[in-house]
């Protein structure tokens, strides 16, 4: 009685899974394709200055499927795009790049692999909003004339842009009273800036980093210091390597016309 009740259920499942396939799957999958297509011809368009642009590219593409490193290049690229979180932006920051490795004819190297891994791990409102954030992080570097160490600074140093997440003081470290606990953790970014700068976090390409310094102060009765004493600071760092930046020009690229 039980296999005969099952099998309208069965039926039904059948459909919807059917269903689903056709116009949930297929759908958003040829909408990433074509996205990623889209840029990737158009990426190769922008390279070719003279001739008939279809006949030269549609040559060209069949050209580049049939090398091994050509294929290989479009094959993990529409792996990706096939993944993505983002329908729009993701799949035409692949599109890009992979056009770019295959007219140089070369695999991804380390920086341009996590562009990749970003592009397929983020969905577009979180590369719009990281973008924001970051940008605002450099114009606010640039407009500082000299290294801030307050929370909410931000400074260039070593050829990384550098904001200042939290700003903790012992005021007398030799003085057991003045003692208090600081939690040394970056764990997360998600409370302060959202899940897209925490997946960028989790990828590498932001770095979290404790900064530990202290100085000595002296008696100053004008400043209401009572003795001598040596202070601790701690910072919690957030770094960006500018070595990344190309992320922010092709997250603002692929999001123009959004």
């Amino acid at each position: 009685m039980d296999d005969i009740n099952e099998i309208p259920f069965k039926s039904v499942a059948n459909t919807l899974a059917k269903s689903f396939a056709s116009n949930v799957i297929e759908r958003w999958t040829h909408y990433r394709a074509k996205n990623f297509f889209l840029q990737f011809q158009h990426r190769l368009l922008k390279v070719r200055q003279d001739g008939d642009f279809e006949e030269d590219i549609s040559k060209k593409i069949e050209q580049i499927l049939s090398t091994e490193i050509g294929s290989e290049i479009v094959f993990d690229a529409y792996r990706r795009v096939s993944l993505a979180k983002s329908k729009d932006i993701g799949p035409r920051i692949i599109g890009i790049l992979t056009a770019e490795l295959c007219l140089e004819n070369r695999t991804a190297n380390e920086i341009e692999e996590l562009i990749f891994s970003a592009a397929e791990s983020l969905n577009d409102s979180e590369m719009i909003e990281s973008l924001s954030t970051i940008e605002q992080w450099l114009n606010q570097s640039t407009r500082n004339k000299r290294k801030g160490n307050l929370a909410g600074s931000t400074y260039i140093e070593n050829n990384e842009l550098i904001y200042i997440l939290e700003h903790n003081v012992i005021e007398d470290i030799s003085y057991v009273g003045s003692q208090k606990n600081i939690d040394l953790s970056i764990d997360s970014l998600y409370d302060e800036f959202g899940s897209g700068m925490q997946k960028l976090k989790d990828l590498g390409i932001l770095k979290t980093r404790l900064q530990q310094s202290t100085f000595s102060y002296h008696e100053d009765s004008e400043r209401y210091i009572d003795q001598d004493g040596t202070a601790q600071i701690t910072l919690k760092l957030v770094a960006f390597p500018l070595s990344y930046r190309r992320l922010l020009s092709l997250i603002d690229q692929a999001s123009s016309n959004l």
